[in-house]
């Protein structure tokens, strides 16, 4: 199985796990264990993938093809953060955060300012008053439903 799975690449658990769940028949045996052709590993590795329709997955890559691979990502991530295609979270939650306290004090003077300058009537002025508030409840539950999520996952 180990020859089998250096000559197409891959990892020997994911061929012993291919051949065992394509029920591959072995050709022969050698010192009692069960051979395969290689002709029908690839084909059921081939007819696998095909399902899947997509690469391996990391964890069916050779060790030194895994290595390359998250070495790869590695520079990959490094560069998306140079060109600014990725920010640290503290930067994103910091922005957020003043994007929130914004709203937040547009919705507060929102019902004055209409008052003021447009002359709305009381009646309109309580709509917006209860427009604005149910505004900043969905805000705030969905903050704490975030920090729920949060909380579980850690």
């Amino acid at each position: 199985m180990n020859r089998i799975a250096e000559a197409i690449g891959r990892d020997r658990r994911t061929v012993s796990r291919v051949v065992r769940e394509s029920a591959i028949p072995p050709a022969g045996t050698l010192r009692g264990n069960p051979v395969y052709r290689l002709a029908d590993v690839v084909d059921a590795m081939t007819a696998r993938q095909s399902e899947t329709a997509g690469p391996p997955s990391i964890d069916e890559l050779m060790p030194q093809d895994r290595k390359a691979w998250f070495q790869s990502e590695n520079e990959r991530v490094k560069l998306d953060r140079e060109l600014r295609n990725l920010v640290p979270v503290e930067e994103a939650q910091r922005e957020m955060s003043i994007l929130a306290k914004a709203m937040a004090s547009g919705l507060d003077s929102l019902a004055d300012m209409l008052e003021r300058d447009a002359g709305l009537p009381p009646e309109a002025i309580e709509q917006v008053e209860r427009v604005t508030d149910a505004l900043r409840e969905q805000m705030y539950q969905a903050i704490v439903a975030d920090d729920d999520e949060d909380a579980a996952r850690a």
